[in-house]
């Protein structure tokens, strides 16, 4: 029997020893996302006989996530033990995040068994971290523009601060003003709490964009490998031109050295969001699945 607990912050290093093995691209394989989204989607975990289960709430409350089983060993017998622990539960229930190796892993162990379906919405958005720096080539030259307008129009106004013990409640604060307008945000308010509490234990690395000494844009990402960077937050000013594009750069200019890619996560299948994620050209987006038992 699988005894799954809630992932708290001392479980840090055995969770990533699982998910630390390969980089596969999905940001749900980050522990600080794992992490700081946890409670929101109650987000539970176990270990057993060399593998890794983790389980969260659906998007539907009588249907329950899955990850498959990550380990080595007998991992036939592993899924057979996650099955028999998802049925058990009397609700519906489907793998997430399964990026194509596990699919095709799936397949050869449990032929016809599985029916699969691309989760567009669900693709994590790539981008080598050098071109969002510099802003070259000919495709994010509207970017570079829009962010040579703002040096341009607020010159010697703006100012770029990485996320410290004194700035870290204006950064909170901020956040919480999304929040006033949009009640859509509050599990990110939760997601966003969670890692400032815990910034220096996650690892967190994070930054505030000023103008004339007020705040217009804060972002928050983590390292789920020495070579790729996560951005789990990003807000910004809508009213002030320039504002995303500079808050992107800037946090790559400090935050990401020695990085080669930027994950930026999905876009959930926001048509606003897909399109200025799709704006800054993405090296590629992760393909990956749900699975459910024909």
């Amino acid at each position: 029997m699988l005894n799954f607990k809630p992932v708290e912050l001392e479980d840090k290093e055995i969770i990533e020893k699982y998910f630390r093995k390969k980089n596969h691209f999905i940001c749900e394989f980050c522990f600080t996302n794992l992490f700081i989204w946890a409670k929101h989607y109650n987000t539970q975990y176990a270990v057993d006989d060399g593998f890794i289960f983790v389980k969260s709430d659906d998007e539907d409350e009588n249907t329950e996530a899955y990850f498959a089983p990550e380990g080595e060993g007998d991992f036939k017998s592993s899924v057979e033990k996650l099955i028999d622990y998802a049925n058990g539960t009397g609700k519906k229930w489907r793998f997430l995040s399964v990026y194509e190796e596990m699919k095709q892993k799936l397949e050869a162990v449990f032929p016809d068994r599985f029916e699969f379906h691309e989760e567009r919405d669900n693709g994590d958005y790539i981008y080598l971290a050098e071109r969002l720096a510099n802003l070259s080539g000919k495709k994010l030259h509207k970017k570079k523009n829009h962010v040579n307008r703002f040096y341009k129009d607020f010159e010697g106004r703006w100012s770029y601060e990485e996320l410290n013990d004194d700035n870290i409640k204006e950064f909170f604060g901020y956040q919480l003003d999304w929040c006033e307008h949009d009640d859509e945000f509050l599990g990110e308010l939760c997601a966003a709490s969670v890692a400032l509490k815990n910034y220096k234990a996650l690892g967190v690395s994070g930054g505030i964009l000023r103008v004339d000494g007020s705040i217009v844009a804060v972002t928050l990402g983590s390292k789920s490998f020495d070579d790729t960077m996560i951005v789990h937050i990003e807000k910004a000013d809508h009213n002030i031109n320039g504002a995303y594009q500079v808050i992107n750069q800037q946090f790559v200019l400090h935050s990401c050295e020695g990085v080669k890619y930027v994950d930026r996560e999905e876009d959930m299948g926001i048509e606003g969001l897909r399109k200025a994620k799709e704006s800054y050209y993405p090296e590629f987006i992760t393909l990956n699945y749900s699975a459910v038992l024909k």
